[in-house]
């Protein structure tokens, strides 16, 4: 018997068997100041994909006040993690709540922008930041990565629009949605990478080098 159901029924599902009292707090914070924050089950996802991949070096960028980071941090605790955000008020915020973590180093700037200077190579990455911005960063951090190294992007469905017909799509999201879905071809069309999207939340799109 076929059964048919909906990422809507599955994430509900998931819900209830995940524990998110790890990440309530800061996302109790983020909703009293009004800032985007990852949904709970992305936040299990990405804990379960550093917690296998054990990065040495792990870069979140779009890190907010830091709830992307905190799941970083709890898939591995020794991950030497760099956040970037460019958000004055969200970078308080995160360098006052992270400032006992002696492996956590945060820089109030934009994500390209961080690309374009660091000389470091990561082994996990994750990328939570203007969708239109994808393409560009991909191609910057890239070139940062080291071998077998992991990079994940958020939101990579925007609310389903990526799926949906361009008449369907509100005009405020269609020049990020034709964006988003050249990007999202050119990543599973390259043959030295292995792509995956996970339907979880917004959507995460999961890429690996050869």
């Amino acid at each position: 018997m076929n059964v048919l159901f909906s990422p809507t029924i599955c994430e509900n599902y998931l819900k209830c068997l995940d524990n998110v009292e790890d990440y309530k707090a800061l996302r109790q914070a983020a909703h009293n100041m009004g800032v985007p924050s990852l949904e709970e089950n992305a936040c299990t996802a990405l804990t379960s994909i550093v917690s296998i991949k054990c990065p040495k070096k792990s870069i979140d960028i779009g890190c907010g006040i830091g709830v992307s980071s905190y799941a970083i941090l709890k898939g591995f605790p020794n991950t030497h993690l760099t956040a970037i955000d460019s958000n004055l008020e969200r970078g308080l915020f995160f360098q006052n709540y992270f400032k006992e973590y002696e492996n956590v180093t945060y820089y109030q700037m934009r994500g390209e922008q961080y690309l374009k200077i660091c000389e470091e190579k990561f082994d996990f990455a994750f990328i939570d930041s203007v969708k239109r911005e994808y393409f560009n960063i991909w191609q910057l951090i890239r070139q940062k990565l080291n071998s077998n190294a992991c990079v994940v992007f958020d939101d990579i469905l925007i609310y389903g629009y990526v799926m949906a017909e361009e008449a369907e799509t509100p005009y405020k999201y269609q020049t990020n949605r034709k964006e988003v879905q050249n990007f999202i071809n050119h990543i599973f069309s390259d043959s030295s990478l292995n792509a995956q999207i996970i339907p979880v939340s917004g959507g995460l799109l999961v890429i690996s080098l050869k």
